[in-house]
């Protein structure tokens, strides 16, 4: 599982979901979002945690 996000809708998110794909992350397994560092919520990474837990639990 992993996280990819950038601060603005001009930037890409291409390099770092390349380089989570380098280390065997799925692409289907890959949370990512287009989100300000200001935005106190986020939701793709609030995803990404719940998931995380799940998978702990089990």
């Amino acid at each position: 599982m992993g996280y990819a996000r950038c601060s603005t809708l001009g930037q890409e998110l291409d390099s770092q979901l390349d380089a989570l794909s380098k280390h065997g992350i799925p692409r289907d397994k890959i949370f990512s979002e287009k989100i300000s560092t200001r935005g106190r919520v986020r939701p793709r990474f609030e995803e990404a945690l719940r998931t995380a837990r799940e998978v702990r639990s089990h």
